[in-house]
């Protein structure tokens, strides 16, 4: 499995890894892990956890497990009883991101494509339309914003458009970087958003 890390600064790094159109079930990695995805019916969704699990272990040793708390969200447990980081998982068409920290994360990873603009009026304020108007990889990047910070705060229900602010006033569409703000009830984050092969990777955190 091919990983590549990216440093985003002194305590968070994101690892991604390519999901493979057909996973190799008899290898003895995938063997071992099959039964995370037993009752799985998609092909793409089974892939998609085994590969997650497969990242796990390379990144974090097989004595780490992937867990889920009943929101969703993700967690590591060590079988050894080692510290082990906070973590975010994100995952688009063909790809898996991993983000990792001592402190909480949220991340998502999104393919730039026109299906973005049939939600933005779902997900955004007013002044946000503003900002991200009719540029695709703007409202890419929105979109992934809200997303890797509904991932870091505790809150549930969110309401995406009322709730969750991103201040887009300084953020390049041509940029292979933008470091932003945004405010979710009050608190305010801070977000990095990469630019890459047609993809938009986020990061949120404190």
């Amino acid at each position: 499995m091919e990983i590549k890390k990216i440093k985003i600064n002194g305590d968070i790094e994101v690892a991604l890894t390519e999901i493979p159109d057909m996973l190799d079930f008899s290898d003895s990695a995938c063997f071992g892990l099959r039964h995370l995805a037993s009752n799985v019916r998609s092909d793409n969704r089974r892939s998609e956890i085994i590969t997650t699990n497969l990242m796990v272990k390379e990144l974090f040793g097989n004595g780490c497990t992937l867990h889920h708390h009943n929101s969703g969200a993700p967690y590591l447990v060590s079988e050894e009883g080692k510290n082990v980081p906070r973590i975010s998982i994100s995952h688009c068409r063909g790809m898996v991101a991993v983000a990792y920290s001592d402190k909480a994360v949220g991340v998502d990873v999104e393919q730039i494509e026109e299906r973005v603009m049939r939600i933005r009026n779902r997900v955004q304020n007013a002044d946000e339309m503003q900002h991200t108007g009719d540029s695709i990889v703007l409202n890419t990047v929105l979109w992934t914003a809200k997303e890797a910070l509904f991932k870091l705060i505790p809150e549930e229900g969110v309401d995406f458009a009322k709730d969750l602010q991103i201040h887009l006033e300084n953020v390049d569409a041509d940029a292979l970087e933008n470091r932003y703000l945004a405010t979710a009830y009050g608190r305010s984050y801070n977000m990095i958003s990469l630019l890459f092969d047609e993809n938009i990777l986020t990061i949120a955190f404190g």
